[in-house]
């Protein structure tokens, strides 16, 4: 890297802080991957390698195309290892005060078309956000993980609130040698050692809720989840008291339907109910039951293991209104709150696809793929920690990712302009020289931005 732009400059800056990522991987393999990041940085968009080689990279590491493609297919950086450094990097944004209060796991999958056939994995998938009519897609689906953080949100003249701020993990490809089930359950215990001495909430919709995956969830005690689920669940009522009369004793009560539930409570626009049941799915784990009725008419039935009064949260210092508003006489249905925070998932897939061109990738072989998913992924997640990492970015922590890069990029525009203006300065022979090699930098420059 040049030293003209290294020290003491946001390009060495980054450096520094995205080289932690690729600490196992050997000094060459390490100094590419890094500069791979930047170059996402620099020219806000990435519809290929090519691209970043051509419009970037070539002009700053002078290594061909070729390199770059080799330092993706390395064994040495995988998804793994890039998942776990973005997750201890978030909990890192923990402040002492706040190293109580919960933190979520949210699990999902998004689909990305492909319409080429020489794709590894690529199969006919049912895309249920696909707006054109046709539910199926031919492309490659991806489960993710996204843990959401407390941190202290300052507002100028308020006091403090507590932000969760949602860092996605990372990705894994679904082929058809694995469930979706358990490439969830393995995201899930990949980042679980990080989070043993904290209470632990996983959020996930219906698709989930089976009992593959809630089997590998509940070895954990320190975890509990809240989830959407199909509203014909079986639910049965607690086990009667013995009778005293001959016989093995019921281990459940009556089956139990939507409309069994007293709609009581009213709770942001919504008639709830609840009730502690018993269902298949959690063998014989006492569960706290929501049915949620809109205005229309249309329920919603939800489970959870967590305890209400176990929840070690500070509601009233919460920054999203929701979660403030907690009477006290209403905690039993606090959970259902608590969902919502599921919803930042698909915020982070939506920016993922339109402002960091997760689904532009041109990559055949699916190591490669994987690997450049998570990269993509590393670059957003990393620009929404930033601001609480970096006191020279804190003023961007109520600004979005978008907003940050676009500042970062012209920064790393700015510090190589003059850095190369400075290297052409010192080896010019003549004034022509470097007006010529200014004009041909200032063109380039303003070509890749």
């Amino acid at each position: 890297m040049n030293s003209l732009y290294l020290e003491n400059s946001i390009i060495g800056s980054l450096f520094r802080f995205f080289s932690q990522y690729f600490s196992t991987a050997t000094r060459p393999t390490q100094f590419l991957l890094t500069w791979l990041v930047i170059a996402q940085l620099a020219l806000q968009s990435f519809p290929s390698l090519r691209f970043l080689h051509r419009n970037f990279l070539s002009r700053v590491t002078h290594r061909c195309l070729n390199s770059y493609y080799r330092a993706l297919r390395n064994g040495t950086v995988t998804g793994r290892s890039l998942r776990l450094q973005t997750a201890e990097l978030a909990c890192r944004l923990i402040p002492t005060a706040l190293q109580n209060e919960p933190v979520f796991l949210s699990v999902d999958d998004t689909t990305v078309p492909k319409f080429g056939k020489k794709f590894d994995a690529v199969s006919l998938l049912h895309d249920h956000a696909c707006h054109t009519g046709k539910p199926y897609v031919n492309g490659h689906c991806f489960v993710s993980l996204t843990l959401s953080v407390p941190v202290l949100n300052q507002h100028e003249g308020k006091a403090p609130h507590i932000r969760y701020l949602a860092v996605p993990v990372g990705y894994r490809m679904w082929t058809k040698e694995r469930t979706k089930l358990e490439l969830a359950g393995d995201l899930i215990e990949e980042v679980m050692p990080l989070l043993k001495d904290r209470q632990v909430l996983l959020l996930f919709d219906s698709w989930y809720a089976k009992i593959p995956l809630i089997e590998r969830v509940l070895q954990y005690p320190h975890l509990a989840f809240i989830c959407n689920v199909r509203s014909d669940s079986a639910m049965y009522e607690l086990p009667p008291l013995p009778s005293g009369k001959p016989g093995r004793p019921k281990k459940r009560g009556k089956r139990i339907h939507l409309d069994d539930f007293n709609l009581s409570w009213d709770m942001d626009g919504m008639k709830v109910g609840h009730r502690i049941v018993l269902t298949h799915i959690c063998g014989n784990r006492r569960i706290h039951a929501y049915v949620s009725c809109t205005a229309s008419g249309s329920r919603r039935l939800f489970f959870s293991t967590l305890d209400p009064s176990t929840l070690h949260m500070s509601c009233a210092w919460q920054e999203r209104k929701i979660l403030r508003d907690a009477p006290a006489d209403g905690m039993d249905y606090y959970p259902l709150k608590l969902y919502k925070l599921r919803w930042a998932i698909e915020t982070n897939y939506y920016e993922q696809k339109t402002f960091w061109s997760l689904n532009a990738y041109r990559i055949r072989r699916q190591n490669g793929i994987e690997h450049m998913v998570n990269l993509v992924n590393l670059v957003h997640s990393s620009l929404k920690m930033l601001p609480y990492l970096d006191e020279h970015f804190a003023k961007y922590q109520n600004a979005s990712p978008q907003e940050l890069r676009s500042h970062i990029s012209w920064q790393i525009q700015h510090e190589i302009f003059f850095g190369t203006l400075v290297s052409k300065a010192q080896t010019a022979k003549n004034s022509t020289d470097l007006v010529q090699a200014l004009c041909k930098l200032a063109s380039s420059t303003s070509e890749a931005a």
